[in-house]
């Protein structure tokens, strides 16, 4: 999918992870091959696609679950490149589960620990 930059013009042909498909909308998560340099937080949302080669990709890459992004349908040109294997939908899918218990349980402490007013 090809996908414009926001900082500058332009963009790049990308391949995405699409989650969803309806008549109107496409809901993809973002590939990326450039894993190293990201910090410690957003490397905790990049799945690593095990067998990337069977799935169509040229280098190792990882799933980004930290944004699901939404696109209009029409006028959207993708070709599709392949498919995740078996141990990867597993992975990925156990991964989500385990992110989402973390940002949940995230928010639970941040409500625990906030300061109570006091009356006076």
């Amino acid at each position: 999918m090809y996908v414009s930059f926001v900082e500058t013009k332009g963009g790049k042909t990308r391949p995405v992870l699409i989650r969803k498909l309806s008549a109107q909308t496409i809901e993809a998560f973002k590939i990326t091959s450039k894993y190293q340099n990201k910090s410690t937080y957003i490397k905790q949302q990049y799945y690593p696609i095990k067998d990337w080669q069977s799935a169509g990709l040229n280098r190792p890459s990882w799933v980004d679950l930290g944004n699901l992004y939404s696109f209009p349908k029409a006028g959207l040109k993708f070709k599709e490149i392949g498919h995740l294997s078996k141990l990867d939908q597993v992975g990925i899918a156990n991964f989500a589960l385990s992110l989402k218990s973390k940002r949940r349980g995230k928010s639970q402490k941040a409500i625990h620990q906030r300061p109570s007013k006091k009356i006076q």
